[in-house]
């Protein structure tokens, strides 16, 4: 009997020990309570944040006429949007930028009107465009001694320039181009990025 009870208070003892090892150590925080902070960002200016941020805005609501203010990782919204739907997507997009905090968020909604007008502009400025560019190219051509040299012309209206790209044989040649050019387009400047290649 005495033999037993010893025994039944061994098994007790060891269940108690046991119940006290598996329990998890009094100080560890649970694993909910654990919070990962993002990485700081100190070395980014506010400049390039704001640039970042417009990036962003650009490539998910294709609108060009945003500008973008950050401070001390507040960055202000303002410009034209479609839609109230782009207004609030453009807020969240820059929020998810690593280093701003706040939005503040002057974006307006075009009305149909300034759409118009907005998509009228853009289409004389397409017709510009492409008037520089076939006007210079036409010069191009009828010149003798670049007749028989393929040279792609493409003009910019943001930077009010027209820009030479192919291949002549001579740097003879390549300085007749950027005249010629220049010529067809006085308002303006020439881009000369011809590669002169003898034949062989």
């Amino acid at each position: 009997m005495r033999h037993q009870c010893f025994r039944l208070s061994l098994l007790l003892s060891c269940a108690a020990v046991t119940g006290v090892s598996a329990q998890p150590p009094e100080t560890a925080p649970p694993a909910r309570d654990v919070v990962t902070a993002e990485p700081e960002r100190s070395n980014v200016s506010d400049a390039q944040l704001g640039l970042e941020v417009q990036v962003r805005l650009f490539d998910a609501l294709g609108v060009s006429n945003l500008s973008t203010l950050v401070r001390n990782g507040v960055a202000t919204l303002d410009g034209m949007v479609h839609t109230d739907e782009d207004r609030a997507h453009a807020e969240q997009l820059a929020l998810e930028i690593n280093g701003v905090s706040r939005v503040v968020n002057k974006l307006r909604v075009a009305t149909p009107t300034t759409i118009a007008i907005a998509e009228q502009a853009a289409a004389i400025a397409n017709r510009e465009r492409d008037n520089i560019q076939s006007t210079v190219a036409t010069h191009l051509r009828s010149d003798p001694a670049l007749a028989g040299h393929s040279i792609v012309v493409e003009a910019n209206d943001l930077t009010n320039t027209v820009t030479l790209t192919g291949v002549v044989t001579t740097e003879a040649e390549k300085e007749r181009a950027s005249q010629v050019a220049a010529a067809a387009f006085p308002a303006g400047q020439v881009r000369n990025r011809l590669e002169v290649r003898q034949r062989l």
